[in-house]
């Protein structure tokens, strides 16, 4: 079977299941389980007590680089730490939380090495390393197509226009109620906008993501999480200012964006005052609610014009750690976060966009629906910026008012890991 009606069939067999079920992909890293460092990645697999008996989870390995990103070896930019085929402190392992199960009982036929105990939130599920395991999970949740641009994977479907990752277009969520009870694409757009004072504050240039061209350089496919890496250079009155690199992990619920970039001490006799907006156009998504942590307790509900409490939403700045949940109440709800991982000392608001009439390029649709992000400025020159955008999907935030619902889902991993 391929891996598109593999892909097809688990689908169709999750149907059967409520969506809130279904896992939040969950990352731990080699250091969690230190009495397995040096050893061959190849050698374990992962399992759990499922009705009754021990069967095979899925799992993804994903090396990391020296410099602290997500590595893919056409990033000539950073090293790889040691062997990829042995467990390094800085590995990450992938895991589906929900496939944890109960302490192991009965008997097995399996050679069983180690109990892996992952806490979440308020729960704790186990998982059993098996070493040359005769079974082995075949299932892949997520699937990144580069010939045409989509990415399917078990609750959403996303295709990308003109061979563009930045021109994201239909977005479809399994279980989201249409207009009308029809299909209906969620997403209008994702919106980036640079701009910059060009030779003056007074002549300023603003590039969108018709102006920007990544570059796919690495395409990594497996069960858990789609990984691309992509680099974008940009110029302004022919003077190279800006060289993106973007690591992309995509997962069957949640993604990753990992964007790193300085602005080169050059193009500081180009640009004045540089600023960065990143956010998502809606598709018609009326009375929808939009909370964030450091909003207070002011609610934004789309309704195609900006309240007084919407306007007072904008002039708070960030602090600290943050995030945005948007619920449509169709089955939909959307949790972001921008956690800034390296050199942001500058100003971030959020942006908020709720108009019937506006044009905003790029857009398909009319009006911003809303139009949902953040938007940073006064991004100082000569300084490397790595941020990672975190976005995770849901039919009803499991049912937890949004505070509870962020908490619980950004909330780190932790495991203990016990030799058998």
């Amino acid at each position: 079977m391929n891996n598109n009606n593999r892909l097809f069939t688990l689908f169709l067999l999750l149907l059967a299941f409520p969506l809130a079920l279904q896992a939040q992909v969950v990352t731990l890293t080699g250091n969690d389980f230190p009495q397995l460092l040096g050893k061959q990645n190849g050698l374990y697999s992962f399992f759990a007590m499922k009705e009754g008996r021990l069967a095979p989870v899925p799992h993804q390995w994903v090396e990391w680089s020296e410099q602290g990103y997500p590595f893919f070896e056409e990033d000539g930019s950073t090293d790889r730490i040691g062997d990829p085929r042995r467990i390094d402190a800085e590995d990450r392992l992938l895991l589906r939380f929900e496939d944890g199960g109960p302490s192991l009982s009965g008997q097995t036929t399996e050679s069983v090495v180690a109990q892996l105990a992952v806490t979440h939130g308020d729960q704790t599920r186990l998982f059993y390393l098996v070493k040359n395991a005769y079974l082995q999970n075949t299932d892949r949740y997520i699937q990144f197509d580069p010939s045409t641009m989509t990415i399917k994977s078990t609750d959403f479907a996303l295709t990308m226009a003109d061979n563009n990752l930045f021109k994201w277009n239909n977005f479809y969520f399994r279980g989201f109620e249409g207009e009308n009870g029809q299909r209906q694409s969620i997403l209008d757009t994702l919106k980036l906008r640079l701009s910059a004072g060009v030779f003056g504050e007074n002549n300023r240039v603003t590039l969108n993501n018709n102006n920007l061209d990544p570059k796919v350089k690495q395409i990594i496919n497996g069960p858990l999480a789609a990984m691309v890496y992509a680099s974008t250079s940009v110029k302004v009155a022919r003077v190279p200012v800006l060289k993106i690199h973007n690591y992309f992990l995509i997962m069957p619920q949640q993604v990753e964006i990992h964007s790193r970039f300085t602005l080169p001490g050059i193009a500081d006799t180009v640009l004045e005052r540089p600023a960065l907006d990143i956010s998502l156009d809606g598709n018609g998504l009326y009375d929808s609610k939009l909370v964030t942590s450091w909003t207070g307790n002011h609610v934004a509900i789309t309704d195609g014009t900006l309240s007084e409490s919407e306007k007072t939403m904008l002039t708070m700045p960030l602090a600290g750690d943050n995030w945005i949940w948007f619920g449509t109440g169709r089955g939909f709800d959307l949790l972001a976060q921008l956690a800034f991982v390296k050199g942001f000392n500058t100003p971030v608001r959020l942006l908020y966009q709720d108009d019937a009439n506006l044009v905003n390029e790029p857009e398909r649709f009319p009006g911003q629906l809303p139009n949902v992000g953040f938007s940073l400025t006064d991004i100082p020159f000569g300084q490397e910026f790595y941020f990672v955008t975190r976005l995770f999907y849901s039919k009803d935030s499991n049912g937890l008012p949004p505070g509870k619902y962020a908490q619980q889902t950004i909330t780190a991993t932790s495991a203990s890991l016990q030799m058998q």
